[in-house]
């Protein structure tokens, strides 16, 4: 009575995920809560990254933003590209490849949670502020210009989470994703155009440092091993929570006919 009740249970596709997400989420709110109090903190940290920074001769994004200025219709593209090329693109493309590339789905999921992970750690111990709230460097917000809503009234945002920067972190995850799912120049066009056009907007906008990019590479590299790595050897868990994780539909019962593939040509068509 209870196997299958738990395999209807599994094989909630969508409302699973979105289950799984909204976990996730609730972890991020956690950290937010936990950091939102910390400003003098991630002033003080966002001081030490500039002098990093500085050591390794690499302080220019005022710089970067200076040249991005000039060109208003560029400020706008890659404040506008801020926002939407980060949560709503990766939606857009996880309700595609949940039900179109299952695999892939499952891979790119497994990807962010770890990489998202191992920042939320991160966040919670050494909380960072952004160029645009540095104070007397004068860094422009650009998407103040572009959004009603400001990052600073945000209820959702934790404005001192610059490092690392998941924008450009899961920029190249999603890049890893086209390429896995288109392959060819295609693929690798996508897969360095979306890391890349992620890491002009991040610094063009006054949201991130230099070092929170090449920080947010790291870790999602890091995601990436660890979501290969159970793609091919799957997670030291029950078979329920395993197949709960999974992105495809739980095996038919015992004794019943495996489902017939949409490409499957009949017996009778082959005898005509």
């Amino acid at each position: 009575m209870m196997r299958p009740t738990v395999n209807r249970v599994i094989g909630l596709r969508f409302p699973r995920e979105v289950l799984l997400i909204g976990v996730a989420y609730g972890f991020y709110q956690v950290v937010r809560s936990v950091s939102a109090d910390r400003a003098l903190d991630a002033l003080e940290n966002a001081k030490l990254l500039v002098s990093a920074e500085r050591a390794l001769g690499i302080f220019s994004e005022l710089n970067l933003q200076a040249a991005v200025l000039s060109w208003q219709g560029l400020v706008d593209f890659l404040s506008l590209w801020y926002f939407w090329g980060h949560f709503p693109f990766i939606v857009v493309i996880a309700v595609f490849t949940l039900f179109r590339r299952r695999g892939d789905y499952v891979w790119a999921r497994n990807a962010i949670f770890a990489a998202g992970a191992i920042a939320l750690v991160v966040y919670v111990t050494f909380p960072v502020a952004p160029p645009r709230l540095f104070p007397g460097a004068g860094f422009v917000d650009t998407l103040r210009d572009v959004f009603a809503l400001q990052y600073e009234d945000s209820t959702v945002v934790n404005q001192y989470a610059a490092v690392p920067s998941m924008h450009q972190g899961f920029a190249l995850i999603m890049g890893v994703a086209m390429y896995r799912m288109f392959g060819g120049r295609k693929g690798a066009a996508l897969m360095l155009a979306l890391p890349a056009l992620m890491f002009i907007s991040i610094v063009a906008t006054g949201n991130h440092w230099f070092i929170d990019a090449l920080l947010g590479l790291l870790v999602a590299a890091i995601g990436m091993k660890l979501a290969f790595l159970v793609e091919r050897h799957g997670l030291p868990l029950p078979q329920p929570l395993r197949s709960f994780l999974s992105a495809d539909p739980p095996p038919p019962p015992p004794g019943s006919a495996p489902p017939a593939r949409p490409d499957a040509v009949s017996p009778a068509e082959t005898s005509r």
